[in-house]
């Protein structure tokens, strides 16, 4: 199955643009603000996006605000290649790149996810894989295919995205020793509203420190036929406080710490967060993530072969659920009762509670008049208990088949060093070497009794790769990577019921190519184009896929898939004129069967066209989001149709008067209300609805 073009009603069915004026706007757009000129950090060595050879998309504080996200999936929206998966509830959320992804299936180290360098990840059947909240990041970095591996761990096959919080020095001006920020926002679909504080401060010179505490909560949603969609109303607390100290003769050390807490408690919900079932009743819930990092960093400034940074750090992800329904089955004839039963217990907790540490360095070498090198390696490990206690009244029980309790132990490490001659070409090869032991002690089964296993299995994982990046003129680049993972087993698969299952490593071979053009004055003085095209074939030897069949989860172990697609990125701005676009196409093959996989998302496109004007720092525009109908499922998939959403904003930051320092933001999206499903969901999408938010820094 190649890439083959095929009919997509809906595609690009974009109808004309909507321009709306009013007093709230946003930034001028420049282009350091544009996505192909944003500054990826985690790569390596910093550069700009389009001059990394790896698709990669950069999303700033701008961008995260503009998007006036309800949830953390809200936030992808502008990011080719990735797509939310699973529901609208914020406790229902995953994340699938190039059609890796499944809601059903654990997906760890899959798709890599970070928050300030800590790997986050949960799996609960039924549930989402991260909890958090927009509010608390400045910047989201996602890398695309199995090139990320070196940096971050082997078997990240469909990508990694990477949090950054915000830092006091984000809201203080220069000699500033307090300052801050205040925002509250309202939603009209589902009468949600946020209410957020920032406090930042520098008492003393060179000691930074932040307090962020931010309160969201809403009421059920509704679909375009004003439907409600179940189970979407959600309250969250959650805060951020972190400190830094610089010191040194050049200021070239700093230490660092940081507490990040998210919590929702919620009666009444669903057990099935992902598709609504009613065959699980009602729970209440209780959902706690935390995140502590402490650290250390010396860029060494009298010495070029030296800038380490180190840190330790704790993460945990906890769900407690009381008052679980019983479930009723009329297995004879009545009038013989029904037989009821507890499938998960009165009471139950789910826990991830992770340790980890890792240390990095970056040299830069001098190879020459033409050649410099970039070297980066590191260590990194983590150990990582999992818990799931269930209270069945005459004994409390320990695991399940599918998710069963024990431990993880995972150490690697890296090398990539970035060759650079001249400013024109790129080559940037890596090794990464993980060890990984998964083990099971003992577990209470559904009798009550004790079993002992004292299970362990081991395994060796290699991510090797080599990019290149090759600027034929100022206007033209070429690049392309070949990349090879290998993602280690883990604790539900070596040990899924409670069984040592003999399974192989999952393993990925990657190839990437593509070409960016960047013009300067292309039809007026003064503007600038910037694109970037991506194609992709990734092939995975092993691979576990997890579906639901009707009656139960299963999971399949496919001898060879295929994963291939383009994507592609652009950007256009003048003075006051600028818009944006990305498309994705992805495919998804099973080899040895010639059938379709699962989980691959539908073709979109996105188009955003705005304007500035200046004088009053005034920014509004629409965005297009087209998706076309998706048929090439698999055999347990329903097929979806195509769609297309217009959305309208205005922002609005005022650099005088008694509104200095302040910004209003006006957002409709879905202004037709259109009915809609996205192919990765298992609700119906959002209808119309009027977001409204004012910040104001001090």
């Amino acid at each position: 199955m190649g890439l083959t073009r095929t009919g997509r009603a809906g595609l690009m069915s974009g109808v004309a643009l909507g321009v709306m004026v009013i007093n709230g706007g946003a930034a001028a757009q420049d282009e350091a603000a544009t996505p192909l000129q944003r500054i990826v950090v985690g790569t390596g060595i910093d550069k700009v996006a389009i001059d990394t050879p790896q698709a990669v998309t950069v999303l700033d504080q701008e961008a995260i605000d503009a998007q006036q996200a309800r949830t953390i999936g809200d936030v992808f929206s502008e990011v080719p290649g990735v797509t939310p998966i699973g529901s609208n509830s914020v406790l229902g959320e995953s994340i699938n790149i190039r059609g890796i992804g499944e809601a059903l299936s654990g997906d760890e180290s899959r798709i890599i996810i970070q928050v300030d360098g800590v790997n986050k990840f949960y799996e609960q059947y039924r549930m989402g894989s991260f909890f958090s909240d927009p509010e608390l990041y400045k910047q989201v970095e996602v890398l695309r295919g199995p090139a990320s591996s070196t940096l971050y761990g082997s078997g990240a096959m469909g990508g990694v995205v990477t949090f950054t919080t915000k830092d006091a020095s984000d809201f203080l001006d220069p000699g500033d020793r307090f300052g801050g920020r205040l925002k509250t926002s309202w939603d009209s679909n589902g009468n949600g509203w946020l209410g957020s504080a920032i406090i930042a401060a520098e008492p003393v010179e060179n000691l930074e420190l932040l307090g962020n505490l931010n309160y969201r909560q809403s009421q059920d949603i509704t679909d375009g036929q004003g439907n409600r969609i179940d189970d979407t109303d959600f309250s969250s607390v959650n805060g951020l406080i972190k400190a830094r100290y610089t010191f040194g003769e050049n200021d070239d050390q700093s230490v660092f710490a940081s507490y990040e807490n998210w919590s929702s408690d919620e009666d009444d919900q669903n057990y099935d967060q992902i598709s609504w079932g009613p065959d699980f009743g009602d729970v209440d819930r209780t959902v706690t993530d935390q995140t502590a990092i402490i650290g250390y960093e010396n860029a060494f400034h009298d010495n070029d072969l030296l800038d380490m940074k180190a840190q330790v750090s704790w993460s945990d992800t906890r769900v407690e659920q009381n008052n679980q329904d019983q479930i009723c089955v009329q297995y004879a004839p009545a009038p013989a009762p029904p037989t009821c039963y507890y499938p998960f217990g009165l009471n139950s907790e789910y826990s991830y509670e992770t340790w980890q540490g890792k240390a990095d360095n970056v040299a830069t070498i001098q190879l020459g008049e033409s050649w410099m090198a970039y070297l980066t390696t590191g260590i990194d490990g983590q150990y990582q208990e999992r818990r799931n206690p269930r209270d069945f009244g005459t004994y409390v029980r320990s695991g399940s088949g599918s998710h069963p309790e024990g431990e993880t132990v995972n150490v690697g490490g890296y090398a990539q060093a970035e060759l650079v001659w001249n400013d024109r070409i790129t080559l940037i090869p890596g090794m990464r070497i993980d060890y990984s032991n998964v083990s099971v002690g003992s577990y209470v089964d559904g009798n009550g009794d004790t079993v002992n296993l004292n299970e362990d299995k081991s395994e060796v994982g290699y991510s090797p790769k080599l990019a290149a990046m090759i600027k034929m003129s100022d206007w033209f680049g070429i690049f392309g990577s070949v990349a090879h993972t290998e993602r280690l087993p883990s604790l539900d698969e070596v040990f899924s019921n409670y069984t040592l299952n003999d399974i192989d490593k999952e393993l990925s071979n990657n190839f990437e190519a593509g070409f960016t053009l960047s013009f300067d004055d292309l039809a007026l003085e003064g503007d600038a184009f910037r694109l970037k095209a991506t194609a992709f074939r990734n092939n995975v030897t092993n691979f576990y896929a997890s579906y639901w069949d009707g009656t139960a989860v299963v999971t399949e172990v496919i001898p060879k898939a295929r994963y291939e697609g383009l994507e592609l990125e652009a950007s256009y701005w003048t003075g006051s004129i600028y818009g944006t676009l990305g498309a994705s196409l992805i495919r998804g093959e099973n080899v040895t069967t010639g059938g379709y996989l699962n989980a691959i998302p539908a073709d979109n496109a996105f188009l955003k066209i705005g304007y500035v004007y200046r004088p009053w720092n005034l920014d509004f525009g629409w965005k297009g989001d087209f998706f076309a109908s998706q048929d090439l499922v698999g055999d347990d998939e329903e097929k979806t149709a195509g769609y297309a959403l217009h959305n309208l904003y205005a922002a609005w930051k005022p650099t005088e008067g008694h509104f200095a320092d302040s910004e209003f933001r006006f957002n409709i999206d879905n202004v037709f209300d259109k009915s809609y499903r996205h192919h990765l969901s298992d609700d119906e999408g959002a209808g119309r609805s009027f977001k409204l938010s004012f910040a104001r820094k001090f």
